[in-house]
């Protein structure tokens, strides 16, 4: 009997534990509806991300399906990670009145919360918060003036040499053409062009003899562990204090080469006309006190340069080469375009520029694929949403969906095709290609020497090798990424040009 009795109330007391918590899961997930905001069905446990958490998809894509599955009118929708309330813009006007005339309520990144951290534990630009944000990209806007960019096209050209030697040395099939995975090939040239410019460095990511740097930058940004630190950097913050001894492994080696190289240079007075000549600069200029440019200070704007200059140049290359291999009559414009313009010419970046359907090209694959799928904000202060009743709290996190505007027919015609002939509208209420690289003051600060980088692999590749591809297919994303990366790779033939 007594046994009995025991039994009973151990039943009973589970019972009411899963109540409380099932009454709580369902209060705090009825956030949004509280507050006069739409919201998707939820998980009780996963919120909106269920998929994201058991690693079926990436955030990306996960994101585009809430924005997809809102109604076509619905200017924002909530959504939840675990039962953390997030709001997604799906209104363009919108993100421009939150991202830049209201940039003083959203000047900050949900990326590393309040710790302001990367993914391997240094503050830069990536996680900052205003007001030092503001302060350390005046000190890094002169490190990318037209100027610099100009004299940084040779060091660029020069990591072009061992790609095109990798290609030509790569084996043939019968029929002379070339089967190559592109995200690996031009991630390593996207690595020597880095380490090159930031790290001051010459290095060969095609040599096997010479892959360090390039394996010590797939432990920041590839395999499975990285991917969920990346993943919480970006959506729960709060965690960070938990993962931060898992996060700066890799710091270690680029420490080792970036202080090598630096000490170096200061001493035998050298000066390569990239990065590092700022970073010197930099370190002897009188320091303020809200963010002084030595120790790890320096090295993080080294590596900030490395992991947004890496994926979104290498991600560019390899679905620019990939949608071209499928359109014959593109690939063919642009080769008689570069062959036109590059012949018996040196590259520079005003011949680039020159270049206009080269650059249709870049920026069609950059909607289609866009290297950092999301945009995220968060409210320093409440904030009342223009036409609305609705008020976003303080610390509420904001994301707009890259893949879900660049593919929303309401902005563009046919969106899922690679279309670069597109034409623009010069209305305000219509997103640009270049939505990619942010949107507002806290938009990409290497977007330029980003497209210049890729803009560079693209010429010298197809001036020399004619693309071919089998049927085109879907593209199956990585799930335990926060990038864009096809889970398969990114295969393209090549063939040397007659």
């Amino acid at each position: 009997m007594f046994e009995v009795n025991n039994t009973a109330v151990v039943i009973s007391a589970i019972l009411f534990i899963i109540s409380v918590l099932y009454i709580y899961s369902r209060y705090k997930l009825s956030y949004w509806q509280r507050c006069g905001v739409k919201s998707l069905p939820t998980n009780l446990v996963f919120g909106n991300f269920k998929d994201t958490f058991t690693f079926r998809k990436p955030p990306g894509q996960v994101i585009q399906e809430i924005y997809d599955a809102a109604n076509n009118n619905d200017p924002y929708v909530g959504f939840y990670v675990f039962h953390q309330p997030k709001l997604l813009l799906r209104d363009f006007n919108l993100m421009k009145q939150l991202m830049i005339k209201d940039f003083d309520v959203f000047p900050n990144r949900c990326f590393g919360g309040e710790t302001e951290k990367d993914s391997i534990r240094l503050i830069n630009l990536l996680g900052i918060h205003q007001p030092r944000w503001k302060y350390l990209r005046q000190k890094l806007t002169p490190s990318v003036t037209g100027l610099k960019l100009r004299r940084m096209v040779p060091l660029i050209e020069e990591c072009g040499v061992p790609l095109l030697k990798y290609i030509e040395n790569s084996k043939a099939g019968l029929d002379g053409w070339k089967k190559l995975e592109l995200k690996s090939i031009s991630s390593k040239y996207s690595t020597d062009v880095i380490a090159s410019l930031a790290f001051g460095i010459t290095t060969n990511s095609f040599d096997q003899d010479s892959i360090t740097f390039w394996e010590a930058g797939q432990k920041i940004l590839s395999g499975a562990k990285r991917g969920i630190i990346l993943i919480i950097l970006f959506f729960l913050p709060g965690l960070i204090k938990f993962i931060e001894n898992y996060m700066v492994e890799p710091a270690k080696y680029f420490r080792t080469i970036f202080w090598d190289s630096m000490n170096t240079r200061e001493k035998n007075g050298i000066k390569r006309n990239d990065l590092v000549d700022h970073f010197i600069n930099l370190k002897n200029q009188e320091q303020m006190p809200d963010y002084k440019f030595e120790g790890d200070n320096l090295l993080a704007q080294a590596v900030s340069f490395y992991v947004a200059g890496f994926e979104a140049t290498s991600t560019a290359i390899a679905f620019s080469l990939y949608e071209l291999s499928h359109h014959p009559e593109y690939e063919e414009c642009l080769y008689q375009e570069i062959k036109n313009h590059v012949r018996g010419k040196q590259l520079s970046v005003d011949l680039i520029k020159e270049m206009t359907f080269l650059d249709q090209v870049v920026n069609e694959a950059l909607r289609l694929y866009p290297p950092l799928p999301i945009v995220d904000r968060v409210a320093v202060r409440d904030y009342k949403l223009p036409s609305s009743d609705v008020i976003i709290k303080k610390g509420t996190p904001v994301y707009i969906s890259l893949n879900g505007t660049n593919r929303d027919p309401k902005y563009f015609d046919r969106p899922n095709e690679f279309i670069p002939t597109r034409t623009y509208s010069e209305t305000e209420d219509l997103p640009s290609s270049s939505f990619a690289f942010g949107l507002g003051p806290r938009s990409c600060i290497g977007q330029r020497l980003g497209l210049i980088i890729t803009k560079m692999a693209l010429i010298m590749i197809l001036k020399e090798y004619a693309l071919s591809n089998e049927r085109k297919e879907k593209t199956v994303l990585k799930p335990i990424t926060i990038f864009t990366a096809a889970a398969d790779g990114v295969y393209v033939k090549l063939k040397k040009r007659q």
